[in-house]
């Protein structure tokens, strides 16, 4: 047997054999965790757990009754089937995914972990997501990243799709002179959204759009993204 200082030098092994771990102990931690959403669906879309914060996070509010309800039950149909199809293909390949997006409005990464049940119900998945917490998104290494079609701009829906694209090419740091030459706009043009963008969020000064945009991580291609529920797209 090591002695004591022996073995306070030498890191355990990954491969040690671990005694006897305790499931529902285990499941307790990783589901209660302070930030971190965590839900159970299948490849049907069937929502079999959902914790307090992925309500939150995807709802707004932990008083959602999923219980005996799909995905489909509070998305269309186009973002439902995205969503099973990516679940198809983890439980195809046994491998995660993950896919930074934004919804109401909030940066956040989900990933789409396979779970290899050794008696049925088989074909399930744990989803966990969380939210930017400004170190950056931490995503696993193990995991493929996708994207996504879909967006939720929260605060921003009510801007128009040139709008934001100004919004966040401004938000960017860019000067209207700029902005008009990258959009293929007048100046005067790119002033007239400004100002409807400050109107609109109730900003003032470009300083309060950067923070904003920098906030939500947005970049020119998520004006593009389908929004909802559905927006003005002109």
């Amino acid at each position: 047997m090591p002695s004591r200082d022996q073995s306070s030098d030498t890191p355990p092994s990954a491969e040690a054999d671990l005694p006897p771990l305790d499931a529902a102990s285990l499941w307790a931690a990783f589901s209660q965790t302070k930030g971190v959403g965590v839900s159970i669906t299948d490849a049907q879309g069937r929502l079999l757990f959902v914790n307090d914060t992925a309500m939150v996070l995807f709802s707004k509010t932990a008083e959602i009754a999923y219980q005996g309800k799909c995905i489909s039950d509070f998305h269309s149909p186009e973002y439902v089937a995205e969503r099973l199809a990516m679940i198809g293909r983890v439980l195809h390949e046994g491998r995660p995914l993950s896919m930074q997006h934004i919804y109401h409005g909030k940066k956040i990464c989900s990933t789409v972990w396979p779970i290899r049940d050794s008696q049925p119900p088989y074909d399930r998945v744990v989803v966990i997501s969380r939210t930017d917490s400004g170190d950056g998104m931490m995503i696993p290494e193990v995991a493929e990243q996708v994207s996504t079609e879909f967006i939720d701009l929260g605060p921003l829906s009510v801007l128009t799709r040139r709008e934001v694209e100004v919004a966040v090419l401004l938000g960017h740091g860019m000067s209207v002179p700029r902005v008009a030459q990258l959009l293929h706009r007048s100046p005067k043009t790119i002033q007239r959204h400004k100002a409807a963008i400050s109107t609109k969020l109730g900003v003032h000064g470009q300083a309060e759009l950067v923070a904003i945009i920098t906030e939500m991580g947005l970049e020119l291609d998520d004006a593009n993204r389908k929004r909802f529920p559905c927006h003005p797209d002109s």
